[in-house]
């Protein structure tokens, strides 16, 4: 791969700046001691699918165990339990897991932003300012003393609390509110469920005006998932594009051109790879796909036009191929072994099977299952 010649000189394949943010991210190259080095780096890990995100900061950190080809899923669930990260609303208007020293700074960057964007929805169920700063008040009392309700209990103390009918929808607004008003954050899971406790209590003090915190957001991102577009980083933070832009013009970050694009970054290109392929199973909305709204056209694979990939994959997690998206996997656990199930939008060389093979035996040992049942289906 070819080294920028400074800024706007270097002109890249879609395939070299998708390797290049494999290595930015550390799903390939050197991994973390730790998950929560992983979170670190990443900043957030997008996490609506609760349980598949956790594969995210586990790929990107060396295995725990033996047998293991990265850490295993107890030991993300250790940092979710001890409230070292936690499980929220912030950047945008669906759930993220962050390092719990990082949500003030993520809140003071975009919050309001996202608040605002859940106007228009909160109208409709009915939810005005006044019904939702009284939400917020009544969950952040609620959950006071260490108590970490799940969403029944929620519910029950804001309805005890005189708030009309917080229950599907409603309450879910009233949740989301909550958190981003700094009222309530996830607690410590009970019975597999989500809980939420009380921020103050749970997150560590401190304030950072949003200029401030818009330019660390900028340097996390671009560190961790660059080369990158500025309208890549907006729409990942939810931020004015004035915003954003003088967050990024104020530090001086590296830049080059792919075709008519500005992408920007910090970590310097990786070394020639050998040419043999890679394949990753990653889960649906992990930080190789998500970062990048902007610049597609990096995250599917260049040896298939884009009109060949579904408008919706067959399967929700996804096959990526040298880095970039080139299928959709399911796996089904069993009681000795664990049924994957692949679809591609191509067929595969015969190397490229053996490292999708490679792939799945990896997915496998993170299962904890001896054996693996792996099915092959692709396009014609």
């Amino acid at each position: 791969m070819a080294s920028p010649t400074g800024r706007l000189g270097t002109d890249l394949e879609p395939g070299a700046v998708a390797a290049w943010r494999a290595h930015s991210q550390r799903l390939w190259g050197e991994r973390f001691a730790t998950p929560l080095d992983a979170f670190r780096h990443l900043g957030a890990v997008q996490s609506q699918e609760y349980q598949p995100s956790k594969l995210t900061p586990a790929m990107r950190t060396r295995p725990d165990a033996d047998g293991q080809a990265f850490a295993s899923v107890e030991t993300v669930d250790d940092l979710i339990d001890k409230g070292a990260v936690v499980r929220t609303h912030v950047l945008r208007t669906t759930w993220h897991t962050v390092p719990v020293e990082d949500l003030r700074m993520m809140l003071a960057a975009g919050g309001e932003r996202v608040r605002n964007l859940m106007g228009t929805n909160n109208r409709a169920w009915g939810l005005d300012d006044a019904t939702l700063g009284r939400g917020a008040e009544v969950l952040a009392a609620a959950t006071a003393g260490g108590r970490h309700l799940t969403r029944e209990e929620a519910s029950e103390a804001l309805a005890a609390a005189g708030v009309a009918d917080p229950t599907s929808t409603r309450l879910i607004h009233l949740l989301m509110h909550a958190e981003l008003e700094s009222a309530i954050v996830s607690g410590t899971p009970k019975g597999g469920k989500q809980t939420y406790a009380n921020f103050d209590e749970r997150v560590l003090a401190g304030s950072i005006a949003q200029d401030d915190a818009i330019r660390a957001l900028a340097e996390r991102f671009f560190a961790s998932r660059g080369p990158a577009t500025l309208k890549d980083f907006t729409r990942w933070a939810t931020l004015k594009v004035s915003d954003a832009k003088a967050a990024v013009d104020g530090l001086g970050l590296q830049e080059l051109r792919v075709g008519e694009r500005v992408l920007y970054y910090t970590q310097e290109p990786p070394a020639e790879r050998d040419s043999a392929p890679v394949v990753d199973f990653v889960q649906g909305f992990d930080e190789m796909i998500c970062a990048y709204t902007d610049s597609k056209e990096f995250v599917l694979h260049h040896s298939v036009p884009r009109t060949r990939f579904p408008g919706r994959a067959r399967f929700t997690s996804v096959i990526l191929l040298d880095g970039q998206v080139i299928g959709s996997w399911k796996a089904t656990p069993k009681k000795e072994s664990v049924l994957i199930e692949t679809w591609r939008v191509r067929g595969f060389t015969a190397a490229e099977i053996a490292a999708l093979r490679r792939g799945a035996d990896r997915l496998r040992a993170w299962y904890g299952k001896p054996e693996m049942e792996l099915v092959l289906d692709h396009e014609d």
